[in-house]
């Protein structure tokens, strides 16, 4: 942080967190920094890059406890306005649960549609080239029911506004 802030490394301590608060404005985003460790004087093991270091510094800090696991919440809500005129808004949620003993719910919810994707394209489902979207039914269709069959379900509220 020192360097970052153009200051000695013999800066003193509180000094160098009111450098910081001032460039930050924000005393959360300061404690947060600190609990994450990067303003501990213990050396950081220096890995291939920059990113790399910080990674693996977090994945050394941020470890889940035993029987932690992670949880994704996604909520779409989206406004349809039939040929008829009726507007419908549609609630669409999904929550899903890391395993303590297997994959997030990051990875699941990241992971299983990157691979359904990808053999849907070596399988020839998908032949379609460049930038491809799963908005049409030939690829959103089989794509949800290969999801369902991992056990990741959307639940779907329909009113009629």
């Amino acid at each position: 942080m020192c360097h970052l802030t153009n200051q000695s490394d013999t800066i003193f301590y509180d000094n160098l967190r009111e450098i910081l608060l001032d460039r930050l404005g924000c005393e959360k985003t300061l404690k947060t920094i600190e609990d994450l460790g990067f303003l501990s004087d213990e050396p950081l093991a220096k890995k291939g890059s920059p990113i790399d270091t910080m990674s693996h510094h977090l994945s050394t800090r941020l470890l889940y406890a035993k029987g932690e696991r992670d949880m994704i919440l996604m909520r779409h809500e989206v406004t349809v306005r039939w040929p008829d005129n009726r507007r419908e808004l549609k609630g669409i949620n999904l929550v899903e649960y890391g395993d303590p003993n297997g994959y997030t719910a990051m990875a699941k919810t990241v992971g299983y549609p990157c691979a359904i994707a990808t053999k849907m394209v070596l399988d020839g489902e998908i032949q379609k080239t460049g930038m491809v979207l799963p908005f049409t039914q030939d690829i959103y269709k089989p794509m949800l029911t290969r999801l369902r069959s991992e056990g990741i379900i959307a639940t779907e509220k329909s009113t009629f506004l």
